[in-house]
This record gives C-alpha cells, sequence and structure tokens, in this order.
C-alpha cells in the first residue's frame, strides 16, 4: 500500500515537472536574463530578444505578443521588438528559452 502511494506521488511529480518545469525555470532565472538597464522601467521601451538558438516561425510569433516585431538585430537569433511595456518585458524574461533581453539601440 505504502508502496502504489509512493508511485502515485512520484507519478504526479513527474507530470507537474513536465508541465510546469520550463515555466518555473524560467521563473526563476528572469533576473539573470534581463539587462539592468530595464529592471526598473516605467513605460514602454525596445528591446533586443537574443536566444542561443536559430528561432523558428513558433518563436518569432510568440516574441510578437510581447511588443511590436521590429526585425532581426544584426543576426538571425536577436529579434527587435518596440512598444514593451514593464509588464511584458517582465513576462519576456520569465521564458526560459530567451537568453538575454538587452535594451535597443
Amino acid at each position: 500500500m505504502r508502496a502504489a502511494r509512493f508511485r502515485l506521488l512520484a507519478g504526479v511529480v513527474l507530470i507537474a515537472l513536465i508541465l510546469f518545469g520550463q515555466t518555473l525555470v524560467g521563473m526563476a532565472t528572469a533576473n539573470g536574463r534581463l539587462d539592468s538597464a530595464l529592471r526598473d522601467t516605467t513605460g514602454p521601451v525596445n528591446v533586443v530578444v537574443v536566444m542561443d538558438f536559430t528561432p523558428e516561425r513558433f518563436h518569432t510569433e510568440r516574441l510578437s505578443t510581447y511588443g511590436v516585431f521590429a526585425g532581426r538585430d544584426k543576426a538571425v537569433n536577436r529579434v527587435r521588438l518596440r512598444m514593451v511595456s514593464p509588464e511584458n518585458l517582465r513576462r519576456l524574461a520569465d521564458l526560459a528559452w530567451v537568453a538575454r533581453i538587452e535594451p535597443a539601440p
């Protein structure tokens, strides 16, 4: 009986990690992704989102939900976003697949 409960609990924990693990890791490491110049913004800002991989259409579409897509910035893995609100900036930093968020030049 005790072993069955342990297996059930282990299964529930495994499913929770699969469903929410990426979100939890993203939230825990968000401060390291956000440039220090962007941490105390009070209005919309223009940013460059840097990824460690070549983004696909999904990634570009997802990023455009946080601000206005403004093209690439010198490389395929650097995406410009304009008019990113402070709330969306924080949500953007929570994405585990985003490497860095820098102020746009």
